[in-house]
């Protein structure tokens, strides 16, 4: 109850946008706002593993001029996405998702659809249904739609992040900066911190700052996972 009242209080804060805020608030609280001002203003966006919509909705009231180019691919949730963003005109939804491969596969569906995922899932509850959806490499989608450069891209596929930035092959360089969830704890549905901070690293990426640090639910002592935001080290130079 206490941490629902002080969020409550962070993000009317955060909506104040005063100069006092924008020069004081700390770092390492809120991505999407360290963004802001880190960032000069982002003009493609894109959010993979949009759910029902809203980081998208977020990066939207942040960044008003911003073109975003959301990613869900299940069809249930693509359609309260579709509801929740109806008359935001600078989100465009994709109804498939992003991998290393162009294919259709079938995903199992659970009955928390925000935990549906591409990988081998070891849940406490079995999958209640499954749907054949449509993957598509990054790079093409890129190609086929006249983009040539990301401001910003979120990630976040239960761990199916990796299979997402392949997919981007060379145009990853073409990527201002990289937001993912990470995992601490080998597992299917969490892209380990070591894979990908690695593999981001091998492409000229370096970490900027960790976010919403998350501990083992039935063990407060151990982390589980985090939000991680890499930048691109040309914007360092």
């Amino acid at each position: 109850m206490a941490g629902q009242l002080f969020d409550k209080i962070d993000r009317r804060v955060l909506k104040s946008n005063s100069s006092f805020i924008n020069n004081n608030y700390p770092y390492r609280r809120n991505w999407i706002f360290d963004l802001k001002r880190r960032l000069p203003e982002p003009k493609v966006i894109f959010d993979i593993g949009a759910y029902i919509g809203d980081v998208s909705l977020e990066f939207n009231t942040r960044f008003p001029n911003a073109k975003i180019f959301s990613f869900e691919p299940v069809s249930a949730s693509f359609k309260t996405f579709t509801q929740n963003t109806n008359g935001v005109q600078n989100i465009k939804g994709n109804n498939f998702a992003l991998g290393e491969k162009e294919e259709s596969i079938e995903i199992p569906l659970f009955s928390e659809a925000s935990i549906n995922t591409l990988k081998s899932a070891n849940y406490d509850n079995p999958a209640i249904s499954s749907e054949k959806i449509e993957v598509v490499r990054l790079d093409i989608f890129m190609a086929g739609n006249g983009i040539d450069h990301i401001d910003i891209l979120k990630v976040d596929v239960e761990g199916f992040e990796l299979e997402v930035l392949r997919g981007a092959g060379e145009s990853i360089s073409k990527i201002d900066c990289i937001v993912t969830e990470v995992g601490y704890m080998r597992s299917n549905t969490k892209t380990h911190f070591a894979d990908i901070d690695r593999f981001l690293e091998d492409n000229g990426f370096e970490l900027f700052n960790i976010y919403e640090l998350r501990p083992l639910h039935n063990d407060r002592t151990r982390l589980f996972y985090s939000n991680n935001v890499y930048i691109n080290k040309r914007l360092s130079s």
